[in-house]
């Protein structure tokens, strides 16, 4: 038995952590049978995508917030503590309670048990469960962690599911086509439950159309049944207006920034308004403007530093939209970039895509399961300004010189790094303030 949180994430690192494809959901199902079945005694709402799952996550449940609401949330992945994963409102599932829930469920994976091969993203997932329904939550956001069709958290049945983007990520595990990923993802429509989406490609929108009629899910589509409009950019925040059939909410303050966390936003709030629609929630405007006002999210276009801008993009889509929210905000400023990634991102394709914007390049390394090999990564990069330093935190350090008033730092390529880079930086902003 465990009586340390230590020993408790020692062990839970020291499994499978890839999220199989293996055409099965019978071990968790089994697992939570054992535990008399957690995920079926408290409402949800099941969130996947490649990108923006966190930041729909995050607007949505500070909107749920507002309005009164005990709300869990299940995140992937976590940037400096595991329990961070999981979590009542703002408070993290407290050390004592990760050992007492895995102390439960350590005898279900001995050999020849029910959990015997289970694999560490599988077992958050039983403890998230487990934790939501001993806290009672009034409802819990769930956050696929790779796909949906097959992902561990495809047990529920929500209120609702909510499609953020379709991209190419996790191909080795997903496939290697638009359409295909899209498969996995739309794998969370339940049938009769509705479906809201801001999927854009038309490949990935026939496939989230089709197996939504297949369900019979009401679906809610992002440009075609709720729109947004009237977007101003300023500098600490972005407004917009929304409009939603007879629901319309005219200058929408948002404090997290890009067009795509609008686009995020605007999920977020369908999302309120179909749960009062369907479900006789009683949310209000006012918790909708609340919410969207007083929401962020932790490395995710974060400004961490004055004019030092962290961003755990990790694979093109994601790039994409980072790189038109630097244009947007810092059009003039002469941008030095510390990157470095995980080896089985599309390095090649995101650097080709930094060296277009780029004033200088630092390549790095962090030292953590399955991350790219700092001369790897150099190479894969054409840019005439780029240099390789090993040591992060010495990357960082050097291209913090480099900074002045017409220029920027971004701190990007991979949420480890981030989870690094991020208390390192905001170590030194507090440094600076005393």
């Amino acid at each position: 038995m465990f009586t340390s949180v230590d020993k408790v994430i020692e062990f839970i690192y020291s499994m499978d952590q890839k999220t199989e494809r293996n055409g099965r959901l019978s071990r968790i199902k089994a697992i939570l049978a054992v535990l008399g079945n957690p995920h079926e005694d408290f409402r949800s709402i099941h969130i996947a995508g490649s990108n923006g799952k966190g930041s729909t996550l995050n607007a949505l449940k500070e909107i749920l917030i507002a309005d009164g609401l005990q709300v869990g949330s299940f995140i992937s992945p976590h940037l400096e503590k595991v329990n961070e994963r999981i979590m009542m409102n703002d408070v993290m599932i407290t050390d004592d309670q990760f050992i007492q829930y895995m102390n439960d469920i350590y005898p279900l994976l001995e050999v020849g048990e029910v959990g015997e091969g289970s694999n560490f993203f599988e077992i958050l997932t039983v403890i998230a469960f487990m934790y939501y329904r001993d806290m009672k939550v009034d409802i819990a956001l769930i956050e696929t962690g790779i796909g949906g069709k097959f992902d561990s958290t495809n047990v529920i049945t929500p209120l609702l599911s909510i499609l953020t983007s379709i991209s190419l990520d996790h191909t080795q595990i997903l496939g290697d086509t638009i359409e295909l990923i899209a498969i996995e993802k739309a794998g969370i429509i339940k049938p009769l439950v509705p479906v809201i989406s801001a999927v854009k490609a038309n490949d990935a929108v026939a496939v989230i159309e089709n197996k939504a009629t297949l369900e019979q899910a009401p679906i809610y589509q992002l440009y075609k049944d709720f729109i947004i409009e009237n977007v101003t950019q300023e500098e600490n925040q972005q407004r917009f207006s929304y409009r939603f059939t007879d629901d319309s909410l005219a200058d929408l303050h948002l404090k997290m920034k890009g067009h795509h966390q609008i686009e995020n936003a605007s999920l977020a709030i369908s999302a309120a308004l179909l749960l009062n629609r369907y479900y006789d929630y009683t949310i209000t405007e006012a918790s909708i403007r609340q919410g969207l006002l007083t929401s962020s999210w932790a490395a995710r276009f974060e400004e961490v530093l004055p004019n030092v801008i962290i961003d755990g993009a990790h694979n093109p889509a994601g790039m994409e939209v980072l790189l038109q929210t630097i244009h947007q905000r810092y059009a003039t400023k002469n941008i030095h970039v510390v990157f470095t990634a995980l080896q089985d991102k599309d390095i090649t394709s995101v650097l080709h895509m930094l060296d277009e914007i780029a004033t200088s390049i630092t390549v790095t390394e962090i030292h953590v399961k399955n991350a790219a090999v700092a001369k790897d990564i150099f190479q894969a990069t054409n840019h005439p300004q780029k240099q390789l330093i090993l040591n992060w935190q010495d990357a960082l350090e050097q291209t913090l010189e480099k900074l002045d008033e017409s220029s920027m730092v971004l701190v990007t390529g991979s949420l480890y790094f981030m989870s690094l880079a991020r208390p390192y930086l905001i170590k030194k902003a507090q440094a600076k303030v005393l």
